[in-house]
C-alpha cells in the first residue's frame, strides 16, 4: 500500500476543482482495502471513496481524511441459461469500457447508458439512468466491502434501495459499505429501448428503418457526444441537477407556465417524444424535465459569470471554462436554485456530490 500525503483532488476529479487530500491511496484488491481501511481507524481518519471523480464537487479547501481511489479490475461472463449471462466487474472498471464490451458480446441491458461517464462501482451508488436506461433494471447483485466490519457482503438488488439516481450507498444506513464488484443479468436476446425522445428524433431524422443493438449504443454515443461537453477538455461533472418530482397540482400550474414542458409519470422511466400521451391518468406523481424551464423557461442555457457557467447545448450541465473554483461554481448553483425556486415555486437537488 503507498499511502501519500497532500494530493491535489483537482486532478482526479473532473471538474478539475478541489484543494488537498491529507491522505490519498490506490487500491487494486480486497487486501489493499483492508490495509487502506486500516490506516484510516487507527489515525481516527473519515474515509472517502473515488472513482473517476464523475459525479463530484471538491472543497478549494481540500478534504481532512483517507482518500481511496477504487481501482479493483476484472469482468467475467457466466452463462446462467439459454439466454442470460451475469457479468461481473470490479467496481473500478470503467463503465463505458464495460458497456462496449457487452454490446460487443452482443448483451442486451446496458446499451443505453452507454457513455456516461465514472466506474462500474459508482454506476450503482448513483444509480445511473440516461435515455431510457437504468442500472438498476439489470443489476442482480452488489459485493461490498464493510468497513466497520471489514466483512465482504453479497448484497442481492432487492436490498440495495435504488430509486431516482439514489441507492442504498448514498444513505446513512450504507454509508460503510465500499462497492468492490457488481454482477449485472444480461440478455442474449433482448427487447431494444428507443422511446426516449431524443433517440426517437434521431431515428426518425435518419430514417432509420431497423435499429441494431450496436446501432442503439452508436446513436447513443452521437447524442451525448453532441449534447455534452467533453470531459477530456472542459472541467464538468454532467448534469448538475436532478429533475424534480411534483404532483398533479403542480404539474398544472407548471403547465400553465409553461405549455410545451415535457414530464413523465414516476411509473415511467424516460421522457417520450409524445409528451403526455402515455403518461398514466392515474399516476399521482410526476418527474418533470428541470432542462426545458432552465432553458424555455428561465433562459439559462448558457449563462456564464466569469470561469462558470452553465453548458451553451445542456443547461443541466454546469462547467468550469478554465480557472474557476469549486465555490464559484457552487455559488452559481446556488443563484439557478434560488431563481428556479423564486419564479416557479420548485425546490432543485442536485445530483452532484459534495466534498467538504
Amino acid at each position: 500500500m503507498q499511502m501519500q500525503q497532500n494530493i491535489s483532488l483537482a486532478d482526479f476529479c473532473t471538474f478539475k476543482t478541489g484543494g488537498l487530500a491529507k491522505y490519498f491511496v490506490v487500491v487494486k484488491n480486497i487486501e489493499g482495502l483492508k490495509q487502506a481501511v486500516n490506516f484510516a481507524t487507527q489515525n481516527s481518519l473519515p474515509v472517502f471513496v473515488l472513482g473517476c471523480g464523475s459525479n463530484l464537487l471538491i472543497s478549494d479547501e481540500g478534504v481532512y481524511g483517507l482518500i481511496i481511489k477504487i481501482e479493483m479490475k476484472g469482468i467475467e461472463f457466466e452463462e446462467l441459461n439459454t439466454n442470460t449471462v451475469q457479468v461481473s466487474a470490479g467496481a473500478g472498471e470503467i463503465w463505458d469500457e464495460l458497456v462496449e464490451k457487452c454490446v460487443e458480446k452482443g448483451l442486451y441491458g446496458l446499451e443505453n447508458l452507454s457513455l456516461v461517464p465514472g466506474t462500474v462501482g459508482a454506476s450503482v451508488v448513483q444509480n445511473i439512468e440516461a435515455y431510457g436506461g437504468r442500472v438498476q433494471d439489470v443489476v442482480d447483485w452488489v459485493e461490498v466491502f464493510d468497513i466497520k466490519t471489514n466483512e465482504i457482503k453479497k448484497i442481492p438488488k432487492e436490498n440495495c434501495e435504488f430509486g431516482y439516481k439514489d441507492s442504498i450507498f448514498k444513505k446513512e444506513s450504507g454509508e460503510n459499505l465500499v462497492v468492490v464488484r457488481v454482477g449485472f443479468s444480461l440478455k442474449k436476446e433482448g427487447v431494444l429501448q428507443f422511446g426516449y425522445k431524443d433517440v426517437e428524433r434521431l431515428i426518425l431524422e435518419r430514417g432509420i428503418k431497423e435499429v441494431s443493438l450496436q446501432g442503439l449504443r452508436n446513436i447513443i454515443v452521437e447524442i451525448r457526444k453532441n449534447k455534452f461537453p467533453d470531459l477530456k477538455k472542459t472541467g464538468t461533472a454532467g448534469s448538475f441537477f436532478k429533475n424534480p418530482v411534483v404532483n398533479k397540482k403542480q404539474l398544472e400550474d407548471l403547465k400553465n407556465l409553461f405549455p410545451d414542458l415535457q414530464y413523465y409519470s414516476c411509473d415511467q422511466n424516460f421522457l417520450r417524444i409524445d409528451n403526455g400521451k402515455e403518461t398514466s391518468e392515474n399516476a399521482e406523481n410526476f418527474r418533470i424535465a428541470l432542462a426545458y424551464i432552465l432553458d424555455k423557461g428561465l433562459g439559462l442555457k448558457g449563462v456564464r459569470e466569469g470561469c462558470v457557467g452553465s453548458h451553451e447545448k445542456q443547461s443541466l450541465v454546469l462547467v468550469n471554462y478554465g480557472e474557476a473554483t469549486s465555490t464559484e461554481i457552487k455559488n452559481l448553483a446556488q443563484k439557478i436554485t434560488e431563481e428556479v425556486k423564486e419564479k416557479t415555486g420548485l425546490d432543485i437537488e442536485p445530483e452532484v456530490v459534495f466534498w467538504n
